[in-house]
């Protein structure tokens, strides 16, 4: 009688980093400097896909960033409902220093709100302060 191989366990989506930003050079210059560091990174063009990916179960990310400038689905609604989605995961809004009142009764549910004029560097120390390089690993 044949043995039935072990099952293996059930694998879930990726855990990558989720960037969302429809704003190119953001997106790439945060996303290399990510990646440079040893963080998997899902970067997508705006919050819509980013929610997207998230209901079709194709990324668990450990951390969330979401940039909303030029990005109309960047609502605080919207930004409420990310959290709602993935209340776990640490997210960091960047936002322009003219919408900083829109999005501060979302303080609470954030990790960081960091408003422009920021330098990527910021943007990174403040991922790696929320999720450690060594966290990613796994």
């Amino acid at each position: 009688m044949p043995s039935t191989p072990p099952a293996e366990p059930a694998q879930g989506p990726p855990r990558r980093l989720l960037l969302t930003s429809a704003d190119w050079q953001t997106r790439a210059l945060t996303l290399v400097s990510l990646k440079e560091l040893g963080y998997e990174v899902l970067a997508l063009p705006g919050l819509r896909y980013g929610l997207r990916a998230i209901l079709q179960d194709r990324v668990d990310p450990p951390l969330l960033l979401v940039d909303t400038k030029d990005d109309d689905a960047a609502t605080p609604e919207q930004i409420a409902r990310l959290h709602e989605l993935l209340p776990d995961a640490p997210l960091v809004v960047l936002t322009e220093a003219w919408y900083r009142a829109s999005y501060e009764p979302l303080r609470p549910n954030l990790a960081a709100l960091l408003v422009r004029p920021v330098m990527v560097q910021e943007i990174v120390e403040t991922v790696q302060r929320l999720l450690p390089p060594s966290a990613t690993s796994a």
